[in-house]
């Protein structure tokens, strides 16, 4: 039986059914250390929500749902723990699955298969979802 983090439970691996109006802010940029990975919820109206994951290297973004391939699990077990020793790769803290900077899964239970990517903007010292969904 596998290992679910405290208070933690298995999303479905589906597309989230509640999706943020794009334009929404996520956060401000000086809430997004260089060279880190943060998670975020957005809620809606109706106890929706969406857990998302924020990697900034330099003055790059990229952003996921927070939701392995493998099994549906949050990657972290621990708030904003989710990349390796060495900062090139988000880690699945349930199975050990790595991830690069585009999502795509190098090693691991679900290799070959990536994050979900949120498109994300930046503009006015702030990060936004952008309009266009992948």
């Amino acid at each position: 039986m596998p290992k679910i983090p405290i208070n933690k439970t298995p999303m479905p691996k589906t597309t989230p059914a509640w999706w943020p109006d794009a334009g929404q802010v996520i956060c401000a940029l000086a809430d997004m250390p260089v060279n880190k990975a943060r998670g975020f919820t957005l809620y809606g109206d109706n106890d929706e929500k969406l857990e998302l994951i924020i990697w900034r290297r330099g003055d790059a973004f990229t952003g996921f749902v927070n939701q392995c391939p493998h099994m549906g699990l949050p990657l972290e077990t621990f708030p904003d723990r989710f990349l390796s020793a060495d900062g090139d790769a988000l880690i699945c803290s349930a199975h050990g699955a790595h991830f690069r900077f585009d999502g795509a899964c190098f090693s691991g239970p679900c290799q070959g298969q990536n994050l979900r990517r949120v498109a994300l903007s930046v503009r006015d010292g702030r990060i936004y979802l952008a309009a266009n969904q992948p």
